[in-house]
This record gives C-alpha cells, structure tokens and sequence, in this order.
C-alpha cells in the first residue's frame, strides 16, 4: 500500500515567488501531477503542513485552485504557517473536526485487503509560533486513541518533526513535549512510524520505539548545515515522499517532483 505526503508546498497569493525565487505554486501542481504518474495509485495523499505562507484568505484561494477537484481526497495536517479557520474554511473533511481555533487532531480508521490501519493526525502548531508544541489535553488524547487500537497499524502524521535533526536553525523552531510523546508513543509496538514536515529536508530518526521521518518541501529544501550556520537553502528540485506500508512495517522514499523519466541498462532489458 502506497501513502503519498506532500509537505510545506507554502503557496502564496497569485502572481507572487517565494523570496523572489520559488514559484510554489507550480512546484505543487507539479507534484500533483507526479501523483497521477504513480503505480500504485496512493491509498492515502497527506498534505502535512504550512500548505500556505502566511494564513490569509487570499492565499488559501489560490490553494484551492491549484487542488481543484481533489479537496475531500486529502488527510490535511495544520502546520504553522497554516491558520485553523482558514484550513477549516477550505477542506470539508474538516468541518467536524473541532470548530474555530480549536487544534485540528483526528483519527481515520480504514479497513483495507484484512487491514485494519489508522491514521493518526496530531496538530502540532502553536498559534503565532515558528516552533511546535504538544501540550497534556493533546498527548492525553493521543494516548488514549492509541490504547483503543491497539489490535490496528497505525500512522502517526504531524507537521513538526518530533526529533532534532541537527539543522541548528530549523532546531530551533523543533516540538516542545516531543519527549512526552516519545514516552506514549513507546508504549505502542503497533505504531509503525511517526510522520512529519516543517524540516524542509528528507531525515529519519529511531525515536519513540518506531521510525519518524520528515519529509522535504514541495517547494524548498533548506541547506543541511551542522555547524551553526544560518538559514539557508539549497537549489534541490521541490521533492515529494512516498510511504510504502505493509504489515511488515513503512519504508519511505523521496521522489523529486515532475516528469523524471527512467532508463533501463542495456543487460536489464
């Protein structure tokens, strides 16, 4: 079974480049092209955070226009650049989800080929804050969602990566209460892996008693940079994940967006 992430696309108004540089919104349309390309079709496409810049109306409407028909198809994660009520406004499967300002945390139980699994999303986004935060009311939550699944696999999405990547200035904007998850997580060996965004760089991390991983950018990916360096990025393509879920567990991949083509050598064909 194929899950397909699409992380950051940070879309902004018509017309406008990230930092003069990125167009966003081509790099999404891109990757949702990419989709299609895909064998098997993903059972299940995340779009794991900062699915904006900066929160405004204006930008959530050039969101919509580049998903078109695909809105209700989407697993949506709130990322920090999101707004709650602007993500709430855009995407239906969200209008049972709490109200207003409320954190965007679910679950989507999905019976599948004798497979129970479940989806767990958390939001980790702390109004106003670059950084993360998971506070008692949410892990208490998640806990007891766990222990009710225990018979289930399950996925945990979020935007904030749960773990340091040693990127000193994406670090600085990390989760706080990620060793508090870690402890609930640890509790569960049916959790198969805890996926995220917000690192704008492909990374895994044994954490928690399972795997997590944060996903590139559909629209840039920072530099990886370990001595104190500054925020920077690279000129890497927009870059899209792939999770490949069995019972056997996940193994994830990054493919960069758009037509990338193949070749078969010569003793292969």
């Amino acid at each position: 079974m194929l899950v397909a992430q699409l992380s950051d696309p940070h879309i902004f108004t018509r017309g406008s480049l990230m930092e003069g540089v990125v167009d966003t919104a081509a790099n999404l349309s891109l990757a949702l092209n990419s989709l299609d390309q895909l064998a098997p079709v993903p059972a299940f496409v995340l779009l794991s955070g900062d699915l904006v810049n900066d929160g405004e109306p204006d930008q959530y409407d050039h969101l919509k226009e580049i998903l078109g028909g695909r809105l209700e198809s989407f697993i949506v994660v709130a990322g920090n650049h999101d707004d709650r009520v602007g993500l709430r406004s855009l995407f239906p499967q969200l209008s049972s989800v709490g109200s207003g300002d409320d954190p965007i945390d679910y679950v989507i139980d999905a019976d599948r080929d004798g497979r129970h699994l479940s989806l767990v999303v958390l939001d980790t986004t702390a109004p106003g804050e670059h950084a993360g935060s998971l506070d008692e009311p949410q892990l208490k939550w998640l806990d007891q969602q766990l222990a009710n699944r225990r018979d289930r696999e399950i996925l945990i999405a979020q935007h904030h990566p749960p773990f340091r990547s040693g990127i000193g200035f994406m670090d600085s904007y990390g989760l706080r209460g990620a060793q508090a998850q870690a402890a609930v997580v640890a509790k569960y060996s049916n959790v198969d892996a805890v996926i995220s965004g917000h690192l704008h760089r492909a990374a895994t991390a044994s954490w928690g008693g399972t795997f997590a991983f944060a996903s590139p950018s559909t629209a840039a990916q920072v530099s990886p940079s370990f001595n104190g360096e500054g925020t920077s990025y690279t000129y890497e393509p927009g870059m899209l994940s792939l999770h490949w879920w069995t019972t056997e567990g996940i193994a994830s991949h990054v493919r960069p967006i758009g037509d990338i083509g193949n070749w078969v050598p010569e003793w292969a064909k």
